[in-house]
């Protein structure tokens, strides 16, 4: 099986922190639940629908970033609802905080995966090589779109090492062994994010990942593995 290589870029984005409540606030990365919306999308299947289809346990997604970011924080006028009537005839609005990520140039990301079905992963390869998704794409929300540039296709190996290696993608936190702070530059960052969905729209798992602010490697040793591509990159899966 070979891993599909692809960048979604676009100017602004809001990846929403699932434990946030009345204000907005956004990672720098998309979550891996966030790539499986747009694969779905890529697909056209519809909302909440693939689910068991796109799992973590079929679906493997590394995610590299691709520049630094920064985060503007807006406001914006919602409508304050407190009976379903008022959803219709609104008589008060509300102000909530909502962050917007950008940067400097467009928000680039680099996504690698692979599905265990061959036929899904020809049909993703397919899509995203000629730049037809069935649905249009979104960095988070509609508001934000985003595009698809296809990079390459990559043979891949599972490697085991007790030494240092330079990690290219996001790093669950809970698969590293030891990280090399002495070597690394620009700032590491911690986020917490979703991992999967059950049926129904449900958190299914959560996981803590750490990334360079403006996307460089990280020197770390990894338990239990690691993916080696075929042009010398080592990713992780989300």
């Amino acid at each position: 099986m070979k891993i599909i290589a692809f960048d979604i870029y676009g100017k602004f984005a809001h990846f929403r922190k699932f434990y946030t409540n009345s204000s907005s606030l956004t990672y720098s990365v998309p979550p891996r639940t966030t790539i499986e919306g747009m694969i779905a999308a890529l697909l056209g299947y519809e909302r909440d629908s693939y689910y068991e289809l796109l799992g973590a346990d079929k679906l493997n997604i590394a995610v590299k970033k691709i520049g630094a970011t920064r985060k503007i924080m807006q406001s914006l006028n919602y409508m304050k609802a407190d009976s379903p009537g008022k959803l219709n005839s609104p008589t008060e609005h509300t102000q909530i905080p909502f962050e917007i990520l950008t940067g400097d140039r467009n928000l680039r990301y680099r996504i690698f995966l692979y599905h265990i079905d061959d036929a899904i992963q020809d049909e993703i390869k397919k899509r995203t090589k000629n730049n037809r998704p069935v649905f249009p794409l979104y960095f988070g929300c509609a508001p934000f779109s985003c595009y698809i540039e296809y990079i390459d296709e990559y043979e891949w190996e599972w490697a085991i090492s007790s030494e240092y290696k330079n990690i290219t993608t996001v790093i669950d936190t809970s698969r590293i062994s030891k990280i090399n702070i002495e070597s690394m530059d620009g700032s590491l960052i911690k986020e917490r994010m979703t991992r999967d969905f059950s049926v129904g729209r449900t958190i299914k798992e959560v996981c803590s990942y750490i990334y360079e602010q403006e996307g460089r490697s990280l020197n770390v040793i990894i338990e239990g593995g690691f993916c080696r591509l075929s042009n010398g990159e080592n990713i992780m899966f989300l």
